[in-house]
């Protein structure tokens, strides 16, 4: 359970008061506690009778599978770990380092376990587009380079915010926060290509600008549901998956309580190759994650600023977002940010 170590110090502290109602979420959640306070066989009693109600996901099959191996039931711990790859499993790494399997290495099941995992990944990584499949062109509205909230406010103020309104976000709200992030602020001619387009809101190493930024759009005023990649060259929008698709962005951040009230998220991929080129390793290592902060601070206040609520994720299974936003395979995703009204 390493790599959900984070996820689920956030989701036990944002379930603390929930109800116990015994609907399956709330048997997870309780699951998940138990989990913390290291008490397995208690979770895993609380998985076994979430499944029965006929709900599951593929991190709450492989959370009861590690209850199982801590506990020694070998044979459990692989039948909830097959279920785990089945229902969409591919995270091989964290499979393959997590402490808490480490008793089922030696088994004689763990290869046929590798070997799906490695079969499951094979087949979403061929499912990943060379280019990215381009659709209508949404012309966003001309944000606002002023306004009520300073910057100083804005900083003292801002936080993270996981739980939302139910209120939708505007399209105006929405090319606020793109602009924000990562809009053009300065172009001139004749400017190298590797600026694309020119300057923006967000400093970047060396002007490589590396980041691409894509808005999954669930409950915006004046926009329909989809995913779409913002193009800050121009400040439009291009559709590249029609419909709603937050029960999959939602499922590859291993279903955090956010998605559930958020009415968009923001979500960060990078071209790690336009930063290397200059700087090699120490481009990928250290300034594509500079430029990553540099941005995503610039949402969070402009986000304060309009009354809306946001949180960066970075738990999720990379292969299973890059395929709910429809990324390239050049792309690697970084982050998201889901967005709401609140009070």
């Amino acid at each position: 359970m390493r790599f959900r170590t984070s996820l689920l110090i956030l989701i036990v502290l944002g379930f603390a008061s929930a109800s116990v109602a015994q609907g399956y979420d709330a048997l997870v959640r309780q699951a998940e506690a138990r989990i913390m306070a290291k008490e397995w066989k208690e979770a895993l009693a609380l998985y076994e009778q979430a499944f029965k109600t006929g709900e599951f996901s593929y991190n709450d099959f492989y959370n009861a599978a590690c209850a199982a191996a801590l506990l020694g039931k070998e044979d459990d711990a692989y039948s909830y770990l097959m279920k785990s790859v089945e229902a969409g499993l591919i995270e091989k790494d964290g499979l393959q380092q997590d402490p808490d399997l480490e008793s089922l290495r030696k088994g004689a099941k763990w290869q046929t376990v590798i070997d799906a995992v490695t079969e499951a990944v094979k087949v979403a990584e061929q499912n990943i587009p060379e280019t990215r499949a381009e659709g209508p062109v949404i012309d966003l509205p001309a944000p606002r380079f002023d306004g009520t909230v300073s910057v100083e406010a804005a900083l003292k103020n801002r936080r993270s915010i996981r739980s939302y309104l139910e209120t939708p976000i505007t399209l105006a709200d929405v090319s606020q926060l793109l602009w924000a992030a990562y809009g053009i602020t300065m172009t001139r001619d004749n400017m190298p290509a590797f600026l694309r387009g020119g300057f923006r809101t967000a400093p970047s190493a060396g002007g490589r600008f590396p980041l691409d930024l894509y808005l999954a759009a669930f409950n915006v005023t004046g926009l329909p549901a989809g995913i779409y990649y913002y193009k800050s060259e121009t400040h439009q929008l291009v559709r590249l998956i029609e419909g709603d698709k937050r029960a999959e962005v939602s499922k590859a951040a291993f279903d955090q309580s956010q998605f559930k009230t958020a009415s968009a998220a923001i979500v960060y991929s990078a071209v790690y190759e336009r930063t290397m080129v200059k700087y090699g390793q120490r481009g990928r290592d250290r300034y594509v994650c500079m430029d990553l902060g540099h941005s995503a601070e610039n949402v969070y206040l402009q986000a304060h600023a309009l009354k809306i609520g946001t949180c960066a994720i970075g738990a999720f299974t990379d292969l299973w977002l890059k395929k709910a936003i429809g990324m390239t395979r050049a792309e690697e995703p970084l982050y998201i940010m889901p967005l709401g009204k609140v009070e």
